[in-house]
């Protein structure tokens, strides 16, 4: 059952020290607000996508409620 209050939760996820985590959080933060959301928290990983090892990811799902938002 989803709780009342739905919140918008966003997880960034780069692989090498080159790419720009800043650009992508501000364009998942202009989505939300687009579309008169605010994202309650940003889960940051710095992980290759072949790995397993996402200790953020797994936060972001043990954080999150039925009736969330998860922009990835």
């Amino acid at each position: 059952m989803p709780h009342f209050n739905p919140l918008v939760r966003a997880y960034l996820r780069v692989s090498t020290p080159e790419q720009d985590v800043e650009r992508s959080r501000q364009l998942l933060k202009a989505f939300a607000e687009k579309h008169g959301q605010f994202i309650a928290g940003f889960y940051l990983e710095n992980e290759s996508g072949t790995k397993l090892h996402r200790p953020e990811l797994f936060r972001l799902l043990d954080d999150s409620l039925p009736g969330d938002f998860l922009l990835c």
